[in-house]
C-alpha cells in the first residue's frame, strides 16, 4: 500500500466515524428534547446510523459497541411507541371533547362520529377516512391538535351545506330519468350509484358552467357530499315518486365504484347502497 492510498484509507476511516458520531449526538439531542414527539426522527436517526455502522470499516470491538448501542436503543423505541399511543390517545380524546366530539374504538383505528382516524405509528401520521375507510378526506401528522383541527375543517365543510330537500329529490329524479332514458329502462328500475351521482352532479351545475364548462365555473360534489346528503334527507316523495336506496349485497361490495357507505347515525354506523331507484307511489 503506497501512501496515497493509506491517506485515503485514513481519511474515509475519520470520516465514517464522524458521521457515526454526530449521528449518536443528534440522536441523543432528540431524546432530551422529547422522545415521543420525535419518534419518527429517532427511528429514522437509528436507521441511518445502522446503515453507516454496517459499511464502516472500524475495529471489531467498536463496531460490536455500536451495534449494543442501537439494541439498546431500538428496546427504547419500543417502549416510547407504547408510551406514545397512550399519550396521542390521551391528548386527542381530550381536545375532541372540548371540541364537541367523541372518540372511540382502539389502535390502529380510532372512530370519531362518521370518520375513522387511521393512525400510523410507523409513518408517524394519521389519514382520515369519511366511513369505515370508505373516502379519504385529510392526512396530517400524528399530532393531537393538527387532528382536531382536520377533523373540525372536515366536518364543517360536509355538515354545513345547506340541503333543500324538494330541491334535492327534484335533481335527484332528474339524473334518475336521464339515466333510464340513456339506457332504455323504466320506472321501478334500480340504478348503479355511480351512474346516479355523475348524472345528479352534472344537473346541479350553474348555468355559468353549461356556456362555459371551466374549473372555475365547476361547483365540486363528490361521494362524501353525496352520502351525508343522502343521509340527512327526510323526505322521500316527489312528484308522485318515492326515493329507495338498495342495499348493497356481497357482490357490489368488492368495487368501490359499485357502492357509497352511507351513515345511518352520528355514531359511526352504517350501510352500503349500491342502487337507486324511484317507484310510483302507492295511494
Amino acid at each position: 500500500m503506497n501512501v496515497e492510498e493509506l491517506k485515503n484509507e485514513i481519511s474515509v476511516k475519520i470520516k465514517n466515524s464522524t458521521n457515526v458520531l454526530n449521528s449518536i449526538k443528534k440522536l441523543e439531542k432528540l431524546e432530551q428534547i422529547d422522545p415521543l414527539k420525535n419518534l419518527i426522527l429517532i427511528k429514522q436517526g437509528l436507521s441511518n446510523l445502522e446503515k453507516i455502522i454496517e459499511n464502516n470499516k472500524t475495529d471489531l470491538r467498536l463496531k460490536e459497541s455500536l451495534k449494543e448501542y442501537l439494541q439498546i436503543e431500538k428496546n427504547k423505541i419500543t417502549e416510547w411507541e407504547v408510551k406514545a399511543k397512550k399519550a396521542f390517545g390521551q391528548e386527542l380524546e381530550n381536545l375532541l371533547k372540548a371540541n364537541g366530539f367523541e372518540m372511540s374504538g382502539i389502535y390502529p383505528l380510532l372512530k370519531v362520529t362518521f370518520y375513522t382516524l387511521e393512525v400510523n405509528l410507523e409513518n408517524f401520521n394519521v389519514i382520515i377516512w369519511y366511513g369505515p375507510q370508505q373516502e379519504k378526506i385529510d392526512s396530517c401528522k400524528l399530532n393531537p391538535e393538527e387532528v382536531v383541527k382536520k377533523i373540525k375543517e372536515s366536518h364543517s365543510r360536509i355538515t354545513q351545506q345547506r340541503l333543500n330537500d324538494d330541491n334535492f329529490l327534484a335533481k335527484l329524479l332528474e339524473a334518475y330519468n336521464l339515466t333510464l332514458h340513456k339506457t332504455g329502462l323504466k320506472m321501478n328500475t334500480p340504478i348503479s350509484v355511480s351512474k346516479i351521482l355523475f348524472e345528479y352532479v352534472v344537473a346541479i351545475q350553474d348555468e355559468k358552467f353549461k356556456i362555459n364548462p371551466m374549473k372555475n365555473n365547476y361547483k365540486e360534489y363528490g361521494r362524501v357530499f353525496f352520502s351525508y346528503d343522502l343521509f340527512r334527507l327526510k323526505k322521500r316523495l316527489i312528484d308522485g315518486k318515492t326515493l329507495s336506496l338498495v342495499t348493497a349485497t356481497r357482490a357490489y361490495t368488492k368495487n368501490r365504484a359499485d357502492f357509497l357507505w352511507i351513515p345511518t347515525n352520528e355514531k359511526g354506523n352504517g350501510d352500503y347502497i349500491s342502487h337507486i331507484k324511484f317507484m310510483e307511489a302507492t295511494k
